[in-house]
C-alpha cells in the first residue's frame, strides 16, 4: 500500500486487496528467479504460516491460495 500522506494509504495492495476479496484463488509468480529476496521473503512467509502481512500490517490469509511458481533456470536457448 502507500506510505501515510500518500493517495491510497489505508487500502492495502493490490495482491493483499485481491487474496482478501477472493481467498480460493490462483496465484502465479511467473519466473520468480527474478523476484528481488525481500519478495521472496514476504511469498515463503505466506506459503509457511499461511498468513501473510500486507503494507498496514494487516495478516492476510492464504490458506485456501493455491500458488504456482515458474523459473526459466536451466533453459538453454
Amino acid at each position: 500500500g502507500s506510505p501515510p500522506g500518500y493517495v491510497g494509504y489505508g487500502e492495502g495492495g493490490v495482491l493483499t486487496e485481491a487474496i482478501r476479496q477472493k481467498p480460493y484463488s490462483v496465484v502465479l509468480l511467473d519466473e520468480v528467479e527474478k523476484a528481488h529476496p525481500d519478495v521472496l521473503n514476504l511469498f515463503y512467509q505466506a506459503f509457511d504460516k499461511g498468513e501473510m502481512a500486507d503494507g498496514e500490517g494487516r495478516l492476510i490469509d492464504c490458506k485456501n491460495i493455491v500458488f504456482f511458481l515458474t523459473s526459466n533456470l536451466g533453459y538453454q536457448v
